[in-house]
């Protein structure tokens, strides 16, 4: 299993195409979503009980799960190859019943405050709502913990891809639940959650029984539902839950102060943050999750160089990919916003409200496509610390930037995604400064090398303005036209006004450095 830069790109390459299909299909999702119900206080109740239900998603099924246990899988395999399958099965029997067991308590708790406390109809719905989505945490995160081994065997395609069942059941149910009361669409929808993350686990499971089948078919020893390697697993996975429980703690304050500045302000944050993640997911993620197991790998086998290039290659392609959609966005975000979900229920103060969050995200697109590749230096060499200390400064920061935007200036919705950015922003300075000090990566020449990357995103961005303000009107396009396929047009017309220039640009750079390298030889 040798890695080189191609055997991760074409990684990159499986997790971004499977990646795009679900992304797809969850703008689908949205666009139906936005379609049918809106940005109704109901709707926002919903996505706040989807937030809530699935917390602890992020802590035993993605993020400090796989960061623990990629790692850890990768040495004992290094070690002993049977060793590292017996830990995943045992490790998957122990997450299981853990889940179980933690679902039955919230559960618990939750009717506990239905049933007792005295709570306004809006809160009451809320946490009914969260109450019949709780058990799908169970198969979201055993989902995740699929992925991970999948991962380690090179195998992007297949996890990245799953959540498209998701997506396809979530927008069958919303045809058939929009002739409902909104209450009772929420309902039923939720219901629905539940059924969608179980297939969506469903469909990675007959390749890793393959997979354990291959490795373990003729192993006898039992299974051991708390054996040592899921012990030593413990102490980077509780490092990790302090980094990501302070994001997801931030998810979930986020939603808690839009809802206190407006009444539909999860929902704006919901559709926007949905056209931020594209790109994020698309390149970010895609590149973050290729390259944990074989920058994990040549750590292991000590083979340095191979370390810093994989390195230096997955920061230069996520900054040169993500930088000219963040500036896109910026420039174009109104007319998608219309484009995507300016029909049915979604009003003109729905889509004004959801452009400008859109706005604030985009600010943060950058550092948070960064952070994704910069976090797996840390977990490779089992540093859990580092972002531990990261996500709580920026949990922290967050809080303050809140509280004053939405206090302080009454800026609404917007306030929540201004203050992300800027949180993001910190993050990564914070990981950027520390990583160069202690493991002597030198970022700043990463980026020095990529920076004409910069020069052609403002060539194009310059482009854009000129034709936005002479040619078109001065006013967004949301009051511009409400015909689709004139949107379309728009759309993919400033699409070319900004890319064409942008890839001309990159070509000469290219073109020039090879020349460069065939004389030098």
């Amino acid at each position: 299993m040798t890695d080189t830069l191609h055997t991760i790109h074409q990684s990159a390459k499986r997790f971004f195409s499977g990646t795009l299909l679900s992304r797809l299909s969850g703008m689908l999702r949205d666009v139906l979503m936005a379609f049918f119900f809106g940005t109704q206080p109901a709707v926002a109740a919903f996505m706040l009980a989807f937030r809530f239900s699935h917390l602890f998603r992020r802590l035993f099924g993605e993020g400090a799960l796989q960061s623990a246990f990629i790692p850890l899988f990768e040495t004992l395999r290094h070690e002993h190859p049977v060793r590292a399958f017996l830990f995943f099965r045992d490790l998957s029997w122990t997450l299981t019943l853990f889940l179980l067991t933690l679902i039955g308590l919230g559960e618990i708790v939750l009717c506990g405050c239905l049933f007792y406390l005295d709570l306004t109809p809006p809160n009451q719905q809320i946490i009914f709502l969260t109450c019949l989505m709780l058990p799908s945490l169970l198969f979201i995160c055993l989902y995740g913990l699929n992925a991970s081994l999948l991962q380690c065997e090179k195998i992007y395609f297949i996890p990245s891809v799953a959540p498209v069942v998701f997506n396809m059941i979530w927008i069958l149910a919303l045809i058939g639940l929009h002739f409902l009361t909104i209450d009772q669409a929420m309902q039923g929808l939720a219901l629905v959650v539940v059924g969608a993350c179980f297939c969506q686990w469903l469909v990675t499971y007959p390749k890793l029984r393959s997979i354990l089948h291959t490795h373990l078919s003729h192993e006898k020893s039992s299974l051991t539902l708390y054996s040592i390697d899921v012990k030593a697993l413990l102490k980077p996975l509780f490092l990790g839950i302090l980094g990501v429980a302070a994001s997801q703690m931030n998810n979930a304050i986020d939603m808690l102060f839009a809802r206190y500045a407006q009444s539909d302000g999860p929902a704006l944050l919901w559709y926007a943050i949905r056209l931020q993640q594209l790109p994020l997911a698309l390149f970010g993620i895609a590149m973050a999750g290729a390259i944990l197991p074989p920058l994990t790998r040549a750590l292991k086998a000590k083979k340095w160089n191979n370390y810093h290039q994989f390195l230096q290659d997955a920061l230069g392609r996520t900054w040169n990919f993500i930088l000219p959609l963040t500036l896109f966005l910026f420039l174009a975000g109104d007319t998608c916003v219309h484009l995507i979900y300016g029909h049915g229920e979604f009003n003109n103060q729905s889509i004004v409200g959801t452009t400008q969050c859109l706005w604030g995200y985009s600010f943060g697109l950058v550092p948070a496509a960064l952070t994704l590749v910069l976090a797996p230096v840390c977990y490779a060499h089992q540093n859990y610390h580092l972002p531990a200390i990261a996500s709580l400064g920026s949990m922290c920061l967050n809080l303050i930037l809140n509280s004053l935007f939405i206090f302080g200036f009454h800026w609404g919705a917007l306030s929540v995604s201004i203050a992300t950015s800027l949180s993001s922003w910190m993050n990564l300075f914070f990981l950027a400064y520390v990583l160069s000090r202690i493991h002597s990566l030198e970022l700043f020449e990463i980026f020095k090398k990529n920076l004409n990357f910069l020069w052609a995103a403002s060539l194009a961005c310059m482009q854009l303005m000129l034709f936005r303000y002479y040619f078109l009107p001065l006013y967004p396009f949301y009051y511009f036209t409400y015909n689709v396929i004139m949107q379309f047009f728009i759309v993919c017309f400033l699409f070319l006004i900004f890319f064409t220039p942008y890839l001309i640009y990159i070509s000469f750079i290219y073109i020039k450095e090879y020349l460069h390298r065939l004389t030098s030889h």
